[in-house]
């Protein structure tokens, strides 16, 4: 009875991490038809998997933008929402409202926007009609501040939201605000509008490898707090394409991320949060399609550890092949460097591994391009070092 019961409750919390979080960058049916998806990810195969990796991840790294509104401002605005009803008097039975709110928000979030603002406005308009036929007590006027406090910042959000994408929309009529708020989009809109979220690039890159390799290679999203991406698994080794070169192995991936979250407290808490929902900080979801749908089956969990040793990387070898790939003499009489080029956590992504590697120097080449403004060519002499896990390319030019 025990072991029923355990896993009745072990399938009911799956359910509702599966409605709350992954159906958010799971590609549907029409993600997996979409015209201009395919279209690109014809454009993106290369001659190799190193290639074609390396190709989708730079072309999201070129061409779509980080949605850091999207990302943010709706927190934001369910935050300041939820201290509203703090201010509010509810009767004691009227305290589920705001756990039915939660909980509605949880499985239908791109509706909350709207229900937000206007349970807000009623509010504001409850509050101003105690002051003005009640007596002015210290409860009601705390009561009414913070509402106003709390209504202003909510509406000087959406109004910053409102003047900043009217430029986009003049650009791109298709556009819709609402669409900041929404907890999933399409790859339709995601490639229409180059903007994304963490789980938009996971969704797109899933598409894109499914569509370049179909459904029978091992595909994976990986999953740890606040963040998700999307992997691929070749000759029983798992490379992460997440947002921006290199492509990373899943071990290299996790001490990146593990380096990147250890100086944020509200990340540490948030990781305790995702331990007990999700059985540890790394969830691995292998997808499979099934009748033109993408469903998760298999999974693993593992530990973030905090990454003790610096890895050392061979930074003669790499410097040697990108000089060679870009023609570069290596000969200058110059003392010091005209520019130096910071790499954040390269060390820590660095691996000997050939699609690492391979794309690891299309990253340095596209760093130096952009800083040099494409004059590659004026470029006589470059240096790489490594500062802790941290690279630097010193570049000398003529």
């Amino acid at each position: 009875m025990a072991r029923r019961l355990k896993v009745s409750l072990e399938n009911i919390r799956w359910w509702l991490l599966r409605q709350i979080s992954y159906n958010q960058f799971l590609p549907s049916k029409e993600d997996l038809e979409c015209k201009e998806a395919k279209e690109l990810s014809k454009k993106l195969i290369g001659d190799s998997f190193k290639g074609t990796l390396t190709n989708i991840v730079e072309w999201q790294e070129r061409n779509i933008q980080y949605w850091h509104e999207r990302a943010e401002m709706f927190i934001l605005l369910f935050i300041l929402s939820a201290f509203a009803f703090f201010f509010v008097p509810l009767p004691q039975h009227l305290w589920m409202i705001p756990l039915i709110i939660i909980i509605f928000w949880l499985f239908f979030g791109d509706f909350m926007t709207f229900l937000i603002g206007i349970l807000l406005l009623i509010s504001e308009v409850l509050a101003a009609i105690l002051v003005f036929v009640y007596v002015a007590t210290t409860s009601v006027i705390v009561m009414t501040a913070g509402l106003s406090i709390i209504f202003g910042s909510i509406l000087s959000l959406l109004l910053y939201g409102m003047l900043k994408y009217r430029y986009l929309k003049a650009s791109l009529p298709e556009f819709k605000f609402g669409d900041a708020f929404k907890s999933s989009l399409p790859i339709r809109k995601i490639l229409r509008y180059r903007l994304a979220v963490c789980k938009d690039y996971a969704k797109l890159t899933a598409t894109l490898l499914l569509n370049s390799y179909g459904s029978e290679d091992n595909i994976y999203f990986i999953t740890i707090p606040q963040h998700v991406a999307a992997a691929i698994e070749i000759k029983d080794k798992i490379y992460v394409l997440d947002q921006s070169l290199p492509v990373m192995t899943l071990e290299k991936w996790m001490n990146y991320w593990s380096e990147k979250m250890s100086g944020s407290l509200l990340s540490r808490v948030y990781s305790r949060i995702y331990r007990i929902l999700a059985w540890g900080d790394v969830q691995i979801y292998k997808l499979i399609a099934e009748n033109g749908a993408i469903k998760l089956r298999k999974r693993w969990h593992k530990k973030l550890d905090e990454t003790r040793d610096i890895p050392q990387v061979d930074v003669d070898t790499i410097t040697k092949k990108v000089a060679c790939n870009l023609g570069i003499s290596q000969i200058s009489n110059k003392i010091e460097p005209d520019a130096k080029i910071n790499l954040k956590y390269f060390a820590i992504r660095c691996d000997r591994d050939e699609i690492v590697e391979f794309s690891l120097l299309k990253a340095i080449k596209n760093k130096l391009d952009s800083d040099l403004c494409g004059n590659l060519g004026k470029i006589k002499k470059i240096e790489l070092s490594q500062n802790g896990l941290d690279l630097t390319l010193a570049v000398y030019t003529s």
